[in-house]
């Protein structure tokens, strides 16, 4: 009978000590912030008007590896973005800005993934308000940077103001730059380049990179660019943003873009959200060149 009892104590030890060994829970969390400044569920916002989004995001006990955001515009769906990190502690709290399309309803799908690969997801949907709200523009008619090893020109653009600082210049405007531009031989072709603080190979011409605190992600539109599919002529006629928003293509983009030949006019849109487009007035094919641009930029 004692035998028994003690078999029986043994069994209930080995079943509450299994439970209490079950996988702990992963699912990350994010969540939409209301209120204030932010775009409310269900609203309606007129073509071109501003779209900001307040993100809160936990990795549930394990590390934010991915964010992605997802516009359904009238069943049609397009990757705005796909960013990779890590962050291990504090979680993410971030405002992301975007301008209304013409779609008669977007459905916007934020999605996270944590290092354990579990994934959340949280959306909301703005309809389309009456009316066009496309903004004003700035315009700088004329932006000169020295290529890589060009002496005589600053390097580093900020696309906001038109504004090149050269490296001594720099400092302390670090978080304004928002561009630089090289030039080297790819696959044997000749190719004057884009490129921003952030993008790791920039830092092969641009070492200088690597010690600032705010490294900008510029990313530029290199299919649109590639396929000639904005003109210098239709940059020359844009007198609002709404050119600069619809040219971007979101699933074609990259912090450098090839190929920035005399001509070319490339969509980009800037770390803070803002859409632009440049148009190349003249590109030298030779490290100790210039690059000469205009800039049209939302304000």
């Amino acid at each position: 009978m004692a035998r028994s009892f003690r078999a029986l104590i043994l069994l209930l030890v080995l079943i509450l000590t299994g439970c209490g060994t079950e996988e702990p829970e992963t699912t990350p969390l994010i969540l939409l912030k209301a209120g204030g400044v932010f775009t409310a569920d269900g609203s309606a916002v007129a073509p071109g008007g501003t779209l900001r989004f307040g993100l809160s995001v936990s990795g549930g006990g394990g590390a934010i590896t991915n964010l992605v955001v997802r516009r359904v515009s009238d069943g049609v769906t397009v990757t705005e973005a796909d960013r990779g990190m890590y962050i291990s502690y504090g979680g993410l709290d971030t405002t992301l800005i975007y301008t209304r399309g013409y779609g008669q309803v977007e459905k916007w799908v934020f999605s996270v993934m944590n290092s354990f690969r579990d994934t959340a997801s949280v959306s909301m949907t703005v309809l389309k308000g009456a009316g066009s709200a496309w903004g004003e523009i700035s315009y700088h008619p004329s932006v000169r940077i020295g290529l890589q090893d060009n002496s005589s020109l600053p390097h580093f653009a900020d696309l906001h103001s038109g504004i090149a600082y050269d490296g001594a210049g720099v400092a302390g405007h670090e978080s304004e730059v928002d561009m630089a531009a090289f030039w080297y031989l790819t696959s044997g072709n000749s190719s004057p380049t884009l490129t921003c603080p952030a993008y790791s190979s920039a830092l092969t011409y641009y070492p200088l990179f690597g010690s600032w605190s705010v490294k900008n992600q510029t990313m530029y539109d290199y299919y649109t660019s590639d396929n000639n599919l904005v003109t210098p002529a239709q940059f020359d006629l844009a007198a609002n943003d709404s050119l600069l928003v619809n040219a971007y293509r979101p699933g074609s983009v990259s912090g450098q873009s090839k190929y920035a030949y005399t001509g070319k006019v490339v969509p980009f849109r800037t770390a803070d959200g803002k859409y632009g487009l440049l148009k190349v007035i003249h590109a030298d094919e030779t490290p100790s060149g210039e690059m000469e641009i205009a800039v049209k930029i939302q304000k």
